[in-house]
């Protein structure tokens, strides 16, 4: 009986200090967006924004995300009427130069907030996964006293 409980303790404790752990979340650009995945299931956008909405720091950058998003999409649409404008001013023999400044520049704002708004999307993802970074309540390790095992909190 007594070499039964030596036998059950040590497995007890091993099972005690086991680690489980939530799936980690990737994104992978596509064509027409992102695809997400939570380890290798494939997981909807809705789904995605559920689970970041659990951690606050995430869930932020996900808003930033969105923002950023949104002023690229408008950069974009001036983009493309300054294109308009400078063609009809082209067609019209006009002055071309404001067009064609406006595209520019545009087109510098529309690249910066796309770049900004994907770089704030992989913060967000990271700092979701490092919240489900393994942590344990407490280790076995081996005793500098002898022979034995002690628990390091």
């Amino acid at each position: 009986m007594g070499v039964k409980k030596l036998i059950v303790l040590p497995l007890f404790l091993c099972l005690l200090s086991t680690k489980l752990s939530a799936q980690e979340i990737t994104i992978f650009p596509s064509f027409w967006g992102y695809q997400y995945y939570q380890d290798d299931k494939r997981i909807t956008k809705k789904d995605l924004i559920s689970l970041l909405e659990k951690n606050e720091e995430s869930y932020s950058y996900w808003k930033k995300s969105k923002t950023t998003s949104t002023l690229a999409y408008i950069s974009g649409v001036a983009e493309l009427g300054f294109f308009a404008w400078q063609l009809n001013n082209q067609a019209n023999d006009k002055d071309i130069t404001g067009p064609f400044l406006g595209v520019l520049g545009s087109f510098g704002s529309f690249v910066t907030f796309a770049l900004i708004s994907n770089s704030q999307k992989k913060k967000s993802i990271l700092k979701y996964n490092e919240g489900l970074t393994k942590k344990t309540a407490f280790k076995l390790v081996p005793s500098r006293q002898g022979f034995g095992l002690a628990l390091q909190f």
